[in-house]
């Protein structure tokens, strides 16, 4: 059976600052791109396409940090495609009232519960978020979906960060603790190779191989022309 190649990738920088230190918790908070971030993604989308990856498919989580720039791209370099596939399973965990505020000051205020979030993640649930449990179940069953229905083709799918952390845990059989020790800046990209196979029983296997961890921090010069930030500024708007 031919093999599916999923590229995973986390959207670029949001809009929103955090004058305390540290970064934002964005779960259900929809901050759209800052130009930078348009330009993260960009740079990374050129990236994997002048190695000759050419997708059939790109999927998208809702929230507009990721969506934005999927339709963006497909209008712009990819203009046979009709559309993105917009999958809700692919948002960010929920941080319940913890969403939208700075690590720096969750740190400050609850020390507890931010030190088991990072040592023992899977046991860890925001005050009134989505428990991590119920994050990992959600983006499981999206997962194998995405494998029945896009069989043998070449997939990009925008989503974030804890998305990328959840699928290689699960993906390659990690411990818990592990899924923090991974590197995902903004435009990051995981790329998984997909084997499939089946049993005696006829039961569809699938056997996931990590091809490569881009990790590395987009950096960019100077901020995108005038013409290009109002296209984005426009992008984000809709």
């Amino acid at each position: 059976m031919q093999p599916t190649f999923i590229d995973v990738m986390r959207h670029g920088e949001p809009e929103g600052v955090c004058p305390e230190g540290g970064t934002i918790l964005r779960g259900r908070t929809d901050h759209a791109l800052t130009g930078k971030g348009w330009l993260q993604a960009y740079q990374r989308a050129e990236q994997l396409l002048n190695d000759g990856n050419e997708w059939d498919v790109i999927i998208s989580s809702p929230l507009i940090r990721c969506a934005h720039f999927a339709k963006a791209l497909i209008a712009e370099k990819l203009m046979s495609y009709p559309d993105c596939l917009i999958d809700a399973r692919w948002r960010e965990i929920d941080y319940g009232d913890w969403d939208g505020l700075s690590t720096a000051e969750i740190w400050q205020d609850s020390p507890e519960l931010m030190e088991k979030m990072w040592q023992d993640p899977m046991e860890f649930c925001a005050p009134k978020g989505e428990a991590v449990t119920d994050f990992s179940m959600r983006i499981e069953q999206a997962w194998s979906d995405l494998l029945m229905q896009h069989q043998g083709k070449r997939i990009l799918l925008v989503c974030h960060g804890g998305v990328m952390r959840l699928l290689l845990k699960q993906l390659l059989l990690l411990a818990p603790e592990a899924m923090n020790r991974f590197a995902i800046p903004y435009a990051a990209v995981s790329r998984f190779r997909i084997d499939h196979s089946t049993s005696e029983e006829g039961q569809a296997l699938t056997w996931p191989s990590l091809v490569t961890h881009l990790g590395d921090a987009i950096s960019v010069g100077k901020i995108d022309t005038e013409e290009q930030m109002q296209k984005n500024g426009k992008m984000n708007n809709e």
